[in-house]
């Protein structure tokens, strides 16, 4: 595309050649008949010369007089002379000889001046006798007021055509100087006009592409300038306002990423435009293969598409709790509302999933935790409400029946003792109000330390127990109370989920920077739908079984929070019928906070 300055001096040019060439032709035109004017007025003085001479000489009616006397103005005039009758019969010609010479009588000049009688005859034509163009002018011979002949001048053309020539080369070289100068100075002036402009043009280019700071030459005056400072101001507007609106959007997606809430954008053509991370976690697919796909398909997941449905054709909003089952059971609270743009006009649907799986497990755990420890006090509570009452009654008069129920009294009393105290102490480990007392210990010492603890315990139950080699020493970080809390309690459940006769091996892995204390045995194992519960407080297994060993319950919940207070780590892997083995991770060295 051209330029503008280029069309602007373009269009000058064409002005200005068309204003030349008209001047060219108007001028051409008044000097030729300028000239035309000037050639008659000198044939006509000429003729009234020659015409006056005649009359003065008398030589009318002598025409070899006359003839001698015609042929002397030939060469100094250069110009031709004929002098005929009142019949048109040449009587003398300064070029030619009268008598050879055809009758003149129809040449249209004669025939003005004898027959029609005007005082002046005129006429331009090609000449036979000269073979070029000629100007004619003839006069009336007038004798006694009696119209006896005519004298007729002739000039060739060709003198004025070659005047004129040259007159319109000199007129074509200062009229070419002056196109060339007028276009020079044409286009000079389009570009000294169109500069500015085109400075403004490529700002605006810049700013469409979005180079907002991009500015305008402030150099030009006047209303250039006026419009350059406008729209300098526009940019800088612009730049301020896509700032505000890149940080406020730079905001919104790290606001959008960041929630662990999952965000989805379905347009009104019921097409997936935005999703967040935690969109993709919960549908477990990437947003390049979700974005553009109708929410039909992405809606299947959580059975939100009648949802979404009635949010797109009735502008409602929907509050839901939905389910998904897999690759594993998601409970989501699901907000839906319309969201509009300008004008309060629909745009799609926004949806909101919130993950409450935990919450609903957690709801559950509190639930049965409930449920779990008021049938744990209620059993001891109730044996020692019953033998209590049935003591005060007087109705038991044996001494020994009178010893046995204060025993199951006093052992129900131990027993909701022990509940008690492991619920504080399960408490103040939540609550982190128990702070570490670090030592450093040897481990291998402090598990032999335990199994002679439980020594009545693997007597009774004919465990065999392999303890790690005494001889190799193994230290760490940690509270010595709390890490043979965690043995006993793990060798104890152990013992007591093995059969007589069973085998429990105890064994301790050193690396750089942690320690593995390995229990395991050959007892009746856990089964697999139970191993995601086990460190649940009150959580059975075997619960008939749990229950006559003595134990509250709360265990391995003490356990798994006094490991996690030494920053380690608790594996389980176990098979129904086949044994179990827990291993427990726990670093060297404690990180003082």
């Amino acid at each position: 595309m051209k330029r503008l300055w280029a069309r602007i001096a373009l269009s000058f040019f064409i002005l200005i050649l068309i204003l030349v060439v008209i001047l060219w032709f108007f001028l051409t035109a008044i000097m030729k008949d300028a000239y035309t004017d000037m050639t008659r007025d000198h044939l006509v003085e000429n003729a009234q010369m020659v015409s006056q001479l005649i009359e003065t000489a008398d030589t009318h009616n002598d025409p070899e007089a006359l003839q001698g006397m015609i042929r002397h103005f030939n060469q100094p005039i250069e110009m031709r002379f004929t002098v005929v009758d009142e019949e048109g019969v040449v009587l003398a010609d300064s070029e030619n000889d009268p008598a050879t010479m055809n009758n003149h009588i129809n040449r249209p000049e004669i025939q003005d001046v004898i027959r029609n009688g005007t005082a002046l005859g005129e006429s331009v034509r090609f000449s036979t006798t000269q073979q070029f163009n000629m100007m004619y002018v003839a006069l009336p011979l007038v004798e006694q007021g009696e119209t006896v002949g005519a004298i007729r001048t002739s000039l060739s053309l060709q003198v004025v055509d070659e005047a004129l020539s040259r007159l319109w080369a000199s007129l074509s070289i200062l009229l070419g100087l002056m196109f060339l100068v007028s276009g020079i100075a044409s286009a000079m002036l389009s570009r000294s006009i169109t500069r500015p402009i085109d400075n403004i043009m490529d700002t605006t280019y810049r700013l469409r592409e979005k180079d907002y700071s991009s500015r305008v030459n402030v150099s030009a005056k006047g209303e250039f300038g006026d419009l350059a400072l406008s729209i300098n101001a526009l940019a800088a507007s612009l730049q301020k306002q896509m700032k505000e609106i890149e940080e406020n959007e730079h905001q919104l997606t790290s606001i959008i990423s960041n929630m662990v809430s999952g965000v989805m954008l379905v347009n009104e053509e019921g097409r997936v435009v935005l999703l967040n991370s935690a969109m993709e976690r919960f549908l477990s697919q990437h947003k390049d293969n979700i974005i553009g796909q109708s929410y039909e398909k992405v809606g299947e997941r959580f059975a939100l598409t009648p949802h979404i449905q009635a949010v797109l054709e009735n502008s409602q909003k929907v509050h839901e709790e939905v389910h998904s089952y897999f690759p594993q059971e998601r409970i989501m609270d699901a907000h839906l509302a319309p969201y509009y743009g300008q004008g309060w006009q629909q745009k799609g649907a926004i949806v909101v999933l919130h993950d409450i799986t935990n919450i609903r497990r957690l709801e559950k755990m509190r639930s049965d935790f409930v449920a779990n420890v008021s049938h744990e006090l209620k059993t001891p509570v109730t044996s020692v409400s019953g033998f209590s009452e049935t003591l005060l009654s007087g109705e038991v008069t044996d001494e020994a029946t009178t010893r046995q129920f204060l025993q199951i009294i006093y052992d129900e009393s131990q027993r909701l003792d022990r509940l008690i105290s492991d619920l504080l102490h399960l408490s103040k480990i939540e609550k982190q109000e128990m702070p570490l007392d670090l030592e450093i210990m040897d481990m291998t010492a402090l598990v032999h330390e335990v199994a002679k603890t439980l020594h009545n315990s693997v007597e009774k139950r004919k465990t065999r127990l392999t303890l790690p080699e005494a001889s190799k020493e193994i230290y760490l970080q940690g509270d010595q109370d709390r890490i043979r809390q965690i043995i006993l309690n793990l060798v104890g459940n152990a013992i007591n989920y093995t059969a007589e006769g069973g085998r429990v091996d105890i064994s301790l892995k050193e690396n750089i920077n942690t320690v593995r204390l390995i229990v395991k045995d050959n007892g009746i194992g856990i089964p697999e739908e139970s191993l995601p519960r086990i460190f649940e407080r009150f959580y059975r297994v075997d619960k008939a079984r749990a229950r006559h060993s003595g134990g509250t319950g709360l265990g391995l919940a003490i356990v798994k929070h006094l490991i996690e207070s030494h920053h380690g780590e608790i594996e389980i892997e176990s098979r129904e019928g086949e044994g179990t083995t827990i291993t427990v991770i726990l670093p060297k060295n404690q990180e003082v906070d």
